[in-house]
């Protein structure tokens, strides 16, 4: 160590004595006098073109210029090697650079920190602890800026010792009996292999979270495949109704443009046929009143006209122009306009019931607001007249007169739908109802009383209940009708789910409170309408 620390200096006064004295800089092609001086080659020739040829120092005679040495030369150049060397490796205080503790200045940058020796090191003075066999044991690092923190402050000792039960590093004199102590390099293994199994989870994570991005990426994808094909659905309606509209207008205008160019045509007739006249008065105007010119008594009475002819002339026609619109209404033309437009639209219906069963519900049928002649099923997913009234304990929520059932499910946000089996059935009522409803007495299940309800009645009968209830026209009988509950858009839908075709829906209802599904089954006549209703079991 006591070596080391001496080089640095012998060095300096190395470089002292391979200075020429006379340019005070390294030797370049050194020359050594009779006398034992040495200077560089050009120096001295330029010292005895001037100066005779005496030594710049001694003054002592010399007979021309010396060679070269060639020994001083070489320790010249390898001294300058050394030191440039050095000189990449001085220490400049850059962010990140750390100075050997050992080096006087300038200082070297360290290369390795000695965690027992607790000081840093250039590569020259870490040589030792490549070379000493008691240093070769000693724990190197990367340079370490603070090297108190890696020292004990309390003992000056380095921190050889990890104490478990208090969570940090310790030095030998720290350590107690009852500490669980292990050597710092066991407890950096076992916290390092413990690391590893962290990055291998956190890796682990974030795989899942690419899985998660490209199944969320597939979603968008598939999303917004699904988007464009509705909205190409939509547009191809819309621009249809557009296209009706727009020739319903056409045919509405055509008659007014034709009666305009025939009123024009006879306007014109006429005009011209007065003009025609007028030009012909105007003629006889002017011969008229060449022969009340005439001073010759003889000629006058000669030429004079026969009054009679003048006569006949016919006065102004007395006909008047046609203005009439007499064309026909536009209640045809509307009325087909309506039709078609209606039957675009009802392309929208597929586009509607591909979008309402992400809202399906599971629907449960409510047994203690059945009225006494419903039989419920165990499951409580079907319903029918039993056909004589059964004993069921009494309550209050309990319809007295109406044959119907309220569903247990309430709703109060948002969107629900579900769907029910309807069969053969000739009579039934499907809809909602507001949990607060009155269901005691003869009803009248209109949305006054808080019942949104389509019913089918005398086999081949459909109405919405309304004030006054509205015929509704199917194509075909339902077998399976779709309710869709928009609570907060205030919209209750039905759909004939086998056709895809809408059937009726109530607008700008005004829900409160809980709403609840609403079925009634209608009593069985002999042989008919003796199928339940069914609720289907859907999956979203």
């Amino acid at each position: 160590m006591a070596s080391a620390q001496a080089s640095p200096s012998r060095n300096r006064s190395l470089e002292r004595h391979l200075q020429c004295s006379i340019c005070m800089d390294s030797f370049v092609d050194p020359v050594t006098t009779s006398c034992g001086h040495s200077f560089c080659r050009e120096c001295l020739r330029r010292n005895f073109r001037h100066n005779d040829t005496t030594c710049p120092l001694c003054k002592e005679h010399q007979r021309g210029t010396p060679n070269v040495n060639i020994v001083l030369k070489n320790i010249t150049e390898d001294t300058k090697k050394v030191n440039s060397g050095k000189a990449g490796n001085r220490y400049t205080g850059a962010p990140g650079e750390v100075a050997c503790d050992v080096c006087e200045e300038p200082k070297l940058r360290a290369e390795k920190s000695c965690l027992m020796c607790v000081t840093s090191y250039c590569s020259t003075h870490l040589e030792n602890h490549s070379a000493a066999q008691r240093l070769k044991g000693h724990k190197l690092v990367d340079p370490v800026a603070n090297l108190d923190d890696r020292a004990c402050l309390q003992h000056g000792r380095p921190l050889e010792l990890f104490s478990r039960k208090a969570g940090k590093c310790i030095c030998v004199l720290c350590m107690k009996k009852d500490q669980e102590v292990v050597p710092i390099e066991d407890e950096w293994n076992r916290k390092k292999a413990k690391l590893e199994n962290v990055k291998l989870d956190l890796r682990e994570k974030i795989e899942r979270r690419i899985t998660r991005i490209d199944e969320i990426n597939e979603s968008l994808k598939s999303c917004e495949d699904q988007l464009d094909e509705e909205e190409r659905d939509i547009d191809a309606v819309f621009t249809a109704v557009i296209t009706i509209v727009e020739e319903a207008y056409a045919a509405a205008l055509q008659p007014l443009k034709d009666r305009r160019q025939v009123v024009e045509r006879e306007a014109k007739d006429i005009e011209e046929k007065l003009e025609a006249e007028i030009e012909q008065l105007e003629q006889s105007i002017s011969v008229l009143e060449d022969i009340s010119a005439l001073e010759d008594h003889i000629l006058f009475l000669q030429t004079y006209p026969s009054l009679q002819e003048q006569d006949n002339i016919k006065d102004c026609p007395e006909g008047e122009l046609d203005t009439s619109l007499s064309f026909g209404t536009l209640r045809k033309i509307t009325d087909t306009m309506l039709e078609s437009i209606q039957q675009e639209l009802k392309k929208l219906t597929p586009i509607e019931l591909q979008r309402i069963p992400k809202f399906t519900v599971d629907v449960t049928l409510d047994p203690t607001t059945a009225h006494q002649c419903l039989e419920i099923s165990d499951d409580g997913k079907e319903v029918k007249d039993s056909g004589e009234n059964q004993r069921v304990p009494d309550s209050l929520e309990r319809f007295d007169m109406h044959g119907s059932v309220l569903g247990l499910n309430r709703f109060s946000s948002g969107k629900s739908y579900w769907e029910v089996e309807v069969g053969n059935k000739t009579g039934w009522d499907l809809g909602v109802a507001r949990g607060r409803a009155s269901r005691k007495g003869k009803l009248s299940l209109t949305p006054d009383n808080g019942y949104w309800v389509t019913v089918h009645f005398d086999d081949n009968k459909y109405a919405a209940l309304t004030v006054p209830p509205v015929p509704l026209s199917l194509e075909e009988k339902p077998q399976t009708v779709g309710v869709f509950l928009d609570y907060d858009e205030g919209l209750v839908s039905f759909y004939d789910v086998t056709t895809k075709s809408h059937i009726y829906s109530f607008t700008g209802c005004l829900f409160s409170g809980d709403i609840l599904p609403y079925f009634s089954p209608h009593v069985k006549t002999g042989d008919k309408n003796m199928d339940p209703l069914i609720i289907s079991s859907l999956r979203k």
